[in-house]
């Protein structure tokens, strides 16, 4: 025995083998032959595998063994833990002798494995064909067919090892050549996709059984053909077997509406390429379900052979795909520059300035690619520099957007650098969004601002804070970014960063000066501490907390608070004016009061200038509605002081008695008394002043024991009767009666009515203080329940001052006290 035989045979054995299995593989037959004699249950006994004896002498080549077994009843049809018998171990190794012995014992071929493969599948391995013809031979019609767990049968397996004999001689055996697998496929298909360069006699021989056009064409389930397996694996050979035959069609459409011919220029098959634009019947070349033909797969994946094939084809065409982009756009989005060439050589007509659907370029599908060599090729052969897209987008936006720094300096270097999209984005706004610092230092450094502003009021520093890129922001803050730049719904760069969570963004600009309760423009007017709230951001949250930040609610709180303080202040600053304003009326009213008496002297000056003879005694006195007053003005007496006897004219200083009732006149009716007294009394009633003020204004003007003026006497004796009368009576007294009576009666006459009136003043005080009195507890009372009332309104006036409209409106007041400040 060889080296290599006793390292096979110590490979097939276990760790720890049985005795009877070692004997079994080491071919030790008289020991085998002791053992199960010794003891027959030894003869099936399983390892750790669950492999008998017999299963070791198959593995081990160990025929006389096998007999020495079979003859003492061992079980030829005992499974091992994979459910194979010896059976199955026999024809996968293709050892014949074994399988006409264990068939000699009745062996089961129609048993399965786990994979539910019989011995008949395992045979097709082989390159031989007599394993599989032994045992087609103990098999009945219609059971060739077996299926295993993929509903593959022998034929299946047979053309996937590309044995073309065994083909042959299951067909022959009657096998169907029709049964799909469980992936869809018929055995033509596995003969079609195996790239061994025989495999074009496995082709035949099924063809050759029944070259149907069906059966050239069957779609699998991805809708996939024979020749679409061929044209993958690039099988020129087999493509030329199967495109020989009238039924096969090129143009069939695969699940993803690709046909052989997208297959091969994708692929990069030129030869297949040219075979199946030869063997195309129809002339038309077909597209995907993205409008792209065969030349677009060609001219992405750069194969200029195979581009150079469909170019020189009559019958193709650089057709656009439904999104109006050429195959020489394609080329340039995927930087195919040795196909950019071909096809500028190829097609003089070629406009490399043709735009998509969307106003796109090839330039602008380089530079968005960032294909700078491609980039150069174009602008080297005539490309526009500054073409615009429907969305204002230049080949730089697209550069920058991507952040391929090397395509922005071949492009920089044009004057439109400072364009603007269709959204207001500059092209620093792109390149901050894409985070890409060098490009913005780039960009910055050629003029275009930091700070400039889309047209929802975004700048490249709150493009950069929205996704979190702190080198960029950093960059822009160098460059004099304002970080406190509010959009046109108020948000800033800090907005943005909470929004995300992003804490080293939010502590970048917090050092650089942003501050921290911006409100945005919207019904919600949330700050950044808002945004950091909303999205769970605990640690954010606690760092904006320590810094000074405040959510939209305490704001509102203390602008309610300021706003409330504000309005008690000015509600003091009202009462004040309107207390000043009072007093002020009240010391002018005193003022005037006191102006309107007459002094002592001056009344003195004024009687001795007076004649007696001017002072009747008795005269009429006119009706209350028409009675003039010291002069012309005519009213009536609403004097509240005013008793039925007496009347107080405040505009002459004099009183008179009341008219009696209509026909009595009595001469001495009307008698004046003294006017400092009533006119006190007035000022008390017309002006509401104190008792201190009536004592004042009555102190003021002393007792006149002179006679009245003459203008007191001329209204005294005013009355319904004629002038010439009063001139008749005052004559008539001023005979009979002299001076010193009529001085002795004006004297007692004011001694009396001054100390009437002094009297009626002391009981009208007095009856003020008790009536006070009993009132005092009564206002007091009222008071308090005024003041409780006056609680509750306030509290509702509170409720609804708690109002999201109120709060704002205050929120916008602290806001500009704080921008003030």
């Amino acid at each position: 025995m060889t080296a290599d035989v006793c390292v096979h045979q110590a490979m097939l054995l276990p760790q720890n083998p049985s005795q009877v299995h070692a004997s079994a593989v080491n071919g030790d037959k008289n020991t085998l032959q002791r053992l199960i004699t010794a003891e027959s249950r030894l003869r099936d006994s399983e390892d750790q595998f669950g492999r008998t004896p017999l299963m070791y002498c198959v593995l081990a080549d160990r025929l006389d063994c096998a007999e020495v077994l079979l003859k003492a009843d061992a079980a030829v049809n005992k499974t091992d833990h994979s459910q194979r018998t010896a059976l199955h171990l026999a024809a996968q190794k293709g050892n014949v002798c074994f399988m006409k012995l264990l068939l000699s014992r009745l062996a089961d071929w129609r048993l399965k494995d786990l994979e539910e493969m019989t011995p008949l599948h395992l045979a097709t391995r082989n390159s031989s064909s007599k394993p599989l013809s032994l045992l087609l031979k103990h098999m009945a019609p219609g059971e060739v067919d077996t299926q295993d767990r993929n509903k593959q049968t022998a034929l299946h397996w047979s053309a996937f090892y590309n044995h073309p004999e065994h083909v042959k001689l299951l067909i022959k055996h009657d096998s169907n050549i029709g049964i799909p697998d469980s992936e869809g496929k018929i055995p033509l298909h596995w003969a079609a996709h195996n790239k061994h360069p025989n495999a074009t006699r496995t082709v035949r021989c099924i063809l050759e059984a029944a070259p149907t056009e069906s059966l050239l064409n069957w779609q699998d389930y991805e809708g996939c053909t024979p020749l679409h397996f061929a044209v993958a694996d690039g099988n020129e050979a087999v493509v030329e077997v199967l495109t020989s035959y009238e039924g096969c069609s090129v143009t069939v459409y695969d699940n993803l509406f690709r046909t052989p011919l997208h297959w091969a220029a994708l692929l990069g098959h030129a030869k297949i390429v040219h075979l199946l634009l030869e063997r195309n019947k129809s002339g038309m070349i077909p597209s995907d379900s993205q409008g792209a033909t065969p030349l677009h797969y060609g001219a992405q994946s750069n194969y200029a052979d195979t581009v150079a094939v469909f170019l020189k084809h009559p019958s193709v065409r650089d057709e656009p795909d439904l999104e109006g982009r050429t195959a020489f756009m394609w080329a340039a989005g995927k930087g195919s520059d040795d196909v950019i060439k071909t096809m500028l050589d190829l097609k003089k007509d070629l406009d490399i300035n043709m735009t998509d659907k969307y106003g796109g370029t090839a330039l602008h599908a380089a530079a968005l690619s960032g294909h700078v060599s491609t980039v150069r090729l174009l602008l080297e052969r005539g490309a526009m520099v500054d073409p615009l897209d429907v969305m204002k987008h230049t080949p730089l936006f697209r550069a920058c957007e991507m952040g391929h720094r090397d395509v922005i300096l071949t492009l920089i270097k044009d004057p439109f650098v400072y364009l603007v999209d269709i959204d207001g984005n500059s092209a620093l706004h792109w390149a901050a969004l894409g985070g890409n610092a060098e490009v913005c230092e780039v960009l910055m450094e050629n003029g275009i601002s930091p700070n400039l502003q889309h047209h929802a009021g975004r700048t490249p520093l709150q493009c950069a804070a929205y996704a979190g890129y702190i080198n960029c922001m950093a960059l822009l803050i160098q460059h004099d970014a304002d970080p406190n730049i509010q959009d046109k719904e108020g948000r800033t760069a800090l907005h943005w960063s909470c929004n995300n969570g992003y804490l080293d963004a939010v502590k970048l600009l917090l050092g650089c000066g942003a501050f921290p309760n911006h409100m945005e423009h919207t019904e919600e007017r949330y700050t950044p501490l808002d945004y950091a709230l909303l999205g769970g951001h605990q640690e954010l949250t606690q760092f904006l907390l320590e810094h000074g930040a405040l959510s939209i609610a305490a704001i509102q709180d203390i602008a309610a608070s300021s706003i409330q303080a504000l309005y008690k202040g000015y509600k003091v600053r009202r009462a004040f004016r309107e207390r000043k304003k009072l007093l002020m009326r009240h010391e002018q009213l005193r003022k005037d009061a006191a102006n309107s008496f007459v002094s002592p002297s001056e009344r003195r000056t004024r009687d001795a200038e007076t004649p007696e003879a001017s002072f009747p005694l008795a005269t009429t006195v006119t009706p209350l509605s028409t009675r003039k007053c010291s002069g012309t003005v005519e009213e009536e007496c609403v004097m509240e002081t005013c008793s039925p006897d007496t009347c107080i004219s405040v505009e002459c200083g004099s009183t008179y008695e009341r008219r009696s009732p209509a026909g009595s006149s009595r001469p001495g009716s009307a008698k004046p008394v003294n006017s400092g007294a009533h006119v006190a009394s007035a000022i008390h009633n017309r002006h509401r002043t104190t008792g201190a003020h009536l004592k004042q204004a009555a102190q003021a003007t002393p007792r006149s024991t002179e006679p009245p003026t003459d203008s007191i006497c001329r209204s005294a004796s005013m009355g319904n009767k004629p002038a010439s009368e009063h001139k008749s009576k005052q004559s008539n007294i001023s005979n009979s009666t002299s001076v010193t009576l009529q001085k002795e009666r004006r004297a007692e006459r004011e001694m009396h009515r001054d100390k009437d009136y002094r009297s009626r003043i002391e009981g009208d005080k007095q009856a003020g203080r008790e009536k006070q009195k009993c009132t005092g507890k009564e206002k007091d009372k009222e008071r308090w329940m005024g003041r409780t009332r006056k609680k509750q309104v306030d509290k509702e006036k509170e409720k609804k001052r708690d109002s999201i409209h109120s709060k704002n409106q205050a929120a916008i007041v602290i806001q500009r006290a704080w921008r003030r400040y």
